[in-house]
């Protein structure tokens, strides 16, 4: 009877344990745009990288222990070579070449959750916090939303061009549609 126990004990840790899903960059698609004097852009991240360590329970996602979830500021694309090498020394990549969002809490909210995290972009670290649509299926998460804030909350004045006549805006919004598998 107590080896019963033990077996059933052990069955439901397994059940309840956190999990580590990994991007898959293949199935999602991350972006940044924004407004300038001229037109509205848009840079697609081609390469990113995260994971999210979740506890799945009946099909469900119970709880999100951590999350992380980064690129590099030259994977960062336009089209448009001359406003991708705007951006990159705005972002100073030269010396800050990698964008980080990890997390410090989630609340789940049955489809949604609030992610809340360090943000850091050219160097600057900031508190941030998102909505995001969320949900399990078939051994996945997908993970969907987008934020506006401003560039200069993150200490980087907005690119110019044409001797300043061209100016990027300061708000700027990121999109993501996220599949995450473990």
């Amino acid at each position: 009877m107590k080896s019963l126990i033990a077996i059933a004990l052990g069955l439901v840790m397994q059940i309840a344990t956190a999990q580590e899903f990994k991007v898959q960059p293949e199935s999602s698609k991350l972006s940044v745009t924004g407004t300038s004097t001229l037109h509205d852009w848009e840079c697609v991240v081609e390469i990113f990288k995260g994971s999210i360590s979740a506890t799945i329970k009946n099909n469900k996602i119970v709880s999100i222990e951590s999350f992380n979830f980064q690129f590099q500021v030259d994977d960062l694309k336009s089209g448009k070579s001359a406003m991708d090498k705007k951006t990159y020394e705005a972002l100073r990549e030269k010396k800050n070449p990698t964008i980080t969002y990890k997390g410090t809490a989630v609340v789940i909210n049955d489809h949604s959750a609030t992610f809340s995290g360090t943000m850091i972009i050219g160097g600057t670290k900031r508190e941030f916090k998102t909505k995001v649509k969320i949900s399990y299926t078939n051994g996945k998460i997908m993970l969907s939303g987008e934020k506006d804030f401003k560039l200069t909350d993150f200490n980087i004045e907005p690119p110019t061009a044409v001797f300043g006549t061209i100016k990027t805006g300061d708000e700027v919004a990121i999109h993501y549609n996220i599949q995450l598998k473990n």
